[in-house]
């Protein structure tokens, strides 16, 4: 197996790294924080607002590397305060209705570009 790397357009420019990376039937999405793909600068808005451009962002992400939101494995949530936990996760709830991926969901200091949330993903394609 070879690693594929994925990039589409229609999200974030990558800076330097890969938007995602496909080994064999597994799509790793490298961490994404809110940046809007046509103007490439971040959303700074509400947890609720940085978290709906994630995931879009996310979802076209995995629409470019053979998979979709249904197959997302795992999510890794970084968030600048753990109070803005429930906030995110109504968000969250929207973009996986059933078949919750498992998760890991921490509080940390410094992310990118004084956001407050990012978001990572291992999803399965086809």
């Amino acid at each position: 197996m070879e690693k594929e790397v994925i990039y589409t357009d229609k999200a974030p420019e990558p800076g330097t790294y890969s938007q995602a990376i496909k080994y064999g039937n597994l799509v790793f999405i490298a961490g994404q924080t809110s940046e809007d793909p046509v103007t490439n600068k971040p959303v700074h808005g509400s947890v609720a607002e940085q978290t709906d451009r994630i995931l879009k962002n996310i979802e076209t992400i995995l629409a470019a590397a053979g998979s979709g939101m249904d197959k997302v494995l795992r999510c890794d949530v970084y968030l600048s305060s753990i109070n803005d936990k429930e906030e995110m996760d109504e968000v969250y709830r929207k973009y996986f209705p059933q078949n919750m991926p498992a998760r890991n969901c921490v509080a940390v200091a410094g992310i990118d570009d004084g956001l407050d949330i990012e978001i990572e993903v291992i999803a399965a394609a086809d």
